[in-house]
């Protein structure tokens, strides 16, 4: 057979064999394709437990009740803080432009030590929590509102978050601005100023009044508090003798002075952080639990435990770990509860052990 027949023949031979390759593949791929896949069904929209609130004394009822529950809860951690916000717009009389601009040099450099002056507190337990502020105001009081289902972004896109903001806007008239004026902390502002001038006389007169709440309504838990105050301090005051360019006179000033109260509310408990999941037999996962407890709290401490509405299916132990040991067509639930500090949490979960391939979505790369 000539040389050239042979070259032929094989190649003719490599050919037929990738042709053989490529139809088996398609084949193994058609089926792999075809072949069913499990898919979580479609979970329904999240209900809010109460409804968005629709007028200003609804806005006052629903989140006045939510507050004053939490601050009497024994199972809930807060912290707080307060920042001091007083360098805009002050006027200072019969001094000239140059003497404002350095009263308003020293304001601004106090005004950092000013927020420590007010009640400071991380991770108290509230009923163990000295100075948390009230709602010192009536649903009279209330002269607005805005309450929105989750928030819009820096774009403008309206995100669903799982929580309600609602802000209250106060008559500026409830704000006690005799207590303010009475305060330990008006006598701490004054000493911290001394190095610059004294106070002779104050008047307190109040400009604005907001108070803002976020609330997971899934539960109606309360989890941020806002209080926020604005008035002008009017004081007569006279300046040390290291502050003497500015005049010797007796100033009249006019300060703008704002504070942020700020809460933020740590609720004790446990919550499934997927409502359902998939597996098949032999996974062993971690289950997608937060258990919220004191931070200084160890395992000995509490009691986490499982119950499965099917037996030989899944079996967890103490520490969440769920292992798969049967499958079934019927969606098993898992109860968690969780035994703390004299309370009883609970939350449940689906989970599909199924003989079918887990449809998973594919990681995109973003480059």
């Amino acid at each position: 057979m000539k040389k050239s027949m042979k070259i032929f023949l094989g190649v003719v031979g490599v050919l037929a064999l990738f042709g053989i390759c490529f139809g088996c593949l398609s084949i193994y791929a058609k089926k792999e394709i075809s072949k069913p896949k499990f898919e979580l069904p479609e979970l329904g929209e999240v209900q809010p437990v109460s409804a968005l609130p629709k007028s200003k004394e609804e806005a006052f009822d629903y989140t006045y009740k939510l507050f004053d529950s939490c601050m009497k809860a024994d199972d809930i951690e807060l912290n707080q803080h307060t920042d001091v916000h007083l360098t805009e717009g002050e006027k200072v009389t019969p001094f000239s432009d140059a003497d404002n601009e350095t009263l308003s040099r020293i304001l601004e450099n106090s005004q950092g030590a000013l927020g420590g002056f007010y009640p400071v507190s991380e991770n108290v337990l509230m009923t163990k929590a000295d100075n948390v502020p009230t709602l010192a105001f009536t649903k009279a009081d209330v002269t607005g509102f805005t309450a929105v289902k989750g928030y819009t972004d820096e774009y403008g896109e309206e995100i669903d978050d799982g929580n309600y903001y609602i802000t209250l806007e106060i008559n500026p008239s409830a704000i006690n601005t005799k207590a303010m004026l009475d305060s330990e902390i008006r006598k701490s502002i004054e000493k911290e100023l001394e190095p610059v001038l004294k106070v002779s006389s104050l008047d307190i007169a109040p400009n604005s009044y907001t108070v803002s709440f976020r609330i997971d309504y899934k539960t109606d838990s309360l989890n941020w508090a806002e209080i926020k105050q604005n008035v002008t301090l009017k004081a007569a005051v006279d300046f040390t003798e290291d502050y003497n360019a500015l005049s010797d006179k007796t100033a009249q000033l006019e300060i703008p002075y704002e504070t942020v109260h700020s809460i933020d509310l740590f609720h004790y408990g446990l919550n499934f952080t997927e409502r359902q999941l998939a597996v098949q037999k032999n996974d062993m996962k971690a289950l997608p639990l937060d258990v919220r407890v004191d931070a200084e709290t160890t395992k000995k401490d509490y009691k986490l435990s499982f119950d499965v509405s099917k037996d030989g299916i899944l079996e967890i132990d103490a520490d969440g770990v769920m292992e798969v040991v049967g499958t079934t067509e019927e969606p098993v639930i898992i109860k968690a509860t969780l035994e703390y500090d004299g309370h009883t949490y609970t939350d449940e979960m689906t989970v599909y052990a199924t003989e079918l391939e887990v449809k998973t979505d594919e990681p995109t790369d973003n480059g």
